[in-house]
């Protein structure tokens, strides 16, 4: 499977919630990365349980329902070096009321067709504040 395939593939299940497709493109030791460290959600997420249960769980809970709205702004692929790169604009309302919109890059490690490890970058300025952390 291409970096191509693997990166389109985790974009369409990770934007339709599916998480039974999104395991069949992660490697279930993925390590998932929000860059920075002026944030508490920015640290390293280890296997599908942190990605799943810890990172995705917990801001399931911080997100009202129905109120995530993914949009991508581009999908770039280089074969040679295993890498895929999603360029998402990404808006929701916080069960405190406040409204999130930020850019958000995912730079994406394949290795034998398999998300194995993700850098997801971001405004964290902007997510401590609508959080209010």
């Amino acid at each position: 499977m291409s970096v191509k395939s693997v990166t389109e593939s985790f974009w369409k299940a990770h934007n339709a919630g599916d998480h039974a497709a999104l395991k069949e493109v992660m490697a279930q030791n993925v390590t998932w990365t929000v860059v920075g460290g002026t944030c508490p959600i920015a640290k390293t997420y280890e296997g599908w349980e942190g990605f799943f249960g810890e990172l995705l769980g917990g801001l399931g809970a911080a997100f009202k329902p129905g109120t995530l709205k993914m949009h991508l702004k581009g999908l770039y692929a280089d074969e040679e070096q295993g890498t895929g790169i999603l360029h998402l604009e990404e808006t929701a309302t916080l069960q405190n009321g406040n409204e999130i919109a930020l850019e958000i890059v995912d730079v994406i490690t394949v290795r034998d067709g398999k998300i194995v490890a993700v850098r997801e970058v971001m405004d964290l300025a902007a997510v401590n504040n609508a959080f209010g952390f």
